[in-house]
């Protein structure tokens, strides 16, 4: 009988109901798996990971069901919640749903929205593009609705808005959720739910002037009068917006690089025209949430969906494959590496680090001024830069590195990022040798590169061990109190003497 450890966070008493929602979940689903013939055990995490990474490691069960949406004492989602996506990188187990990348992509969203953007989906305009209102307020983390109010949709917008807020576009037509569900060969859509608001709106003893959209309360607590003026509904959706819907779906899936399963939420600007509002990774699964709600509208029961969810994890589209890099027919994209910097390459590589969802605002202004010092410098600034871009112009990865003052042949690699969309094909191993050999050829013996130590890099040091680089220091405390830096190398005498024709440590370059 194949082992399953079902990971979720602790969940306090006094919690609320979205989070008393994991319970529910974590009970259905040791149920469901089971009825299909796992043996299952349940996990509780809190804020220390170690034991249960430890634990992983020394007994690793067949399937890790990853329910962990936030931990104990932590404003959700936040870092916190993509803790236990790193944790399960780092140990290699496989594991149910979407990867650190896309979980942390999905979770910022105006990050998401540029990515989304970027790849042609439509998403709503903000006031950077000249919408001129109304506008809706939202916060640029948090899910389940929260903060959502009758003052959240506004006509104008105040000089500043408040940190980890964003504005934009507010659309005034119908609402649907679009469900996907990873397959043996490929994405299935499962048919797309439509959220209807009663005629009148808002109900008696609703909160007076309410848009058309759910608060917290209305979306979790069945006495709040707004709960009861909603449904969900599978019908009267006409044929060619359930295509151009399925479609969208599919795109914003591919574009924040989802795994397993997950939910795309759209609503119809004043044409009718769909843009999507958000991506969630790791929707609800208990079993009278809206995703349960849309496979068994599809004709798949409850256990029969968890049991999907469980075998594609360990199957060519789960996220243990996703977190290899080795989606099925994933492929370099096609791209040009450019060495020549342009003025507007600052906001481009600022954009790329945002959309990562890995640095603070802090550091991406770090990599755009570094952009900016060395437009001003040139060479004399000591930076070199690799910009991998498509045909059309959409920067995919970046590379930034150079010689280390005052030392014989040392050079560091600043930074490398790849665009959450083209992870997992090889294009950051493109970066790394085309880099490494342009540092060979200008007499470079050695590349450092340096990182931190916590779990949520765990994928960036298996990519450094991948690519060659071995590590030689570790210096604890570094960043913070548990947080280490971490420095690697990658040694380049045999890069220079095999060229440039010659990947890292003689592998060819891929694409």
């Amino acid at each position: 009988m194949r082992r399953c450890l079902l990971l979720h966070q602790a969940v306090p008493e006094e919690a609320g109901p979205d989070e008393q929602d994991t319970r529910i979940a974590a009970a259905a689903i040791a149920e469901a798996l089971e009825a299909g013939g796992w043996e299952v055990e349940r996990l509780a995490v809190g804020l220390d990971l170690s034991a249960a990474a430890a634990r992983l490691r020394e007994d690793p069960p067949a399937l890790v069901f990853n329910l962990v949406e936030s931990l104990p004492g932590v404003a959700f989602p936040g870092p916190a919640g993509l803790a236990a996506a790193a944790m399960l990188e780092g140990t290699g187990v496989p594991f149910t749903g979407s990867g650190l990348a896309a979980l942390a992509l999905s979770t910022d969203k105006p990050a998401a929205k540029r990515v989304l953007r970027a790849a042609g989906v439509p998403v709503p305009a903000g006031p950077e593009e000249g919408w001129p209102g109304p506008f809706i307020v939202k916060h640029a983390r948090e899910h389940a609705s929260f903060g959502l109010g009758r003052h959240s949709v506004v006509s104008a917008l105040p000089e500043a808005l408040a940190a980890g807020w964003f504005a934009e576009a507010f659309l005034p037509g119908r609402e649907f959720n679009v469900s996907l569900l990873a397959e043996a060969d490929g994405i299935r859509v499962l048919p797309p739910a439509e959220l209807l608001y009663d005629a009148a709106w808002p109900p008696a003893g609703g909160s007076e002037g309410m848009p058309r959209i759910l608060d917290y309360a209305g979306k979790w607590r069945p006495d709040d009068p707004l709960f009861a003026a909603t449904r969900r509904s599978f019908e009267g959706i006409e044929d060619e917006l359930l295509a151009l819907l399925e479609e969208m779906a599919r795109r914003a899936n591919a574009a924040l690089g989802l795994a397993g399963y997950g939910r795309v939420d759209f609503r119809l600007d004043a044409r009718g025209v769909p843009h999507v509002l958000e991506v969630n990774a790791n929707p609800a699964l208990a079993p009278d949430a809206g995703f349960a709600a849309a496979a068994q509208e599809a004709g798949i029961g409850y256990r029969e969906l968890i049991g999907r969810i469980a075998e594609a994890a360990t199957g060519p589209c789960g996220a243990e494959a996703a977190k290899r890099g080795e989606r099925a027919g994933a492929k370099v994209p096609e791209v040009t590496l450019r060495r020549t910097l342009l003025a507007e390459d600052a906001g481009a590589i600022g954009g790329l680090c945002r959309a990562s969802g890995f640095f603070s605002e802090e550091e991406v202004g770090v990599a755009e001024e570094l952009v900016r010092a060395a437009l001003a410098g040139g060479e004399a600034s000591g930076y070199r830069f690799l910009l991998a871009e498509q045909p059309h112009g959409l920067l995919l990865g970046y590379a930034c590195f150079g010689p280390v003052p005052a030392s014989a042949g040392a050079w560091d690699l600043y930074w490398i990022v790849v665009h959450p969309a083209a992870q997992g094909a090889g294009l950051g191993r493109q970066l790394i040798a085309a880099a490494a050999a342009e540092a060979a050829g200008a007499g470079a013996r050695i590349l450092y590169a340096e990182t931190a130590g916590r779990a949520l890099y765990a994928p960036t040091r298996r990519f450094y061990a991948g690519a060659g680089f071995t590590l030689e220091a570790v210096l604890p405390d570094f960043y913070a109190p548990g947080d280490a830096k971490q420095i690697w190398a990658l040694k380049l005498r045999a890069v220079r003497q095999q060229g440039a024709r010659r990947g890292v440590d003689g592998a060819e370059p891929s694409g």
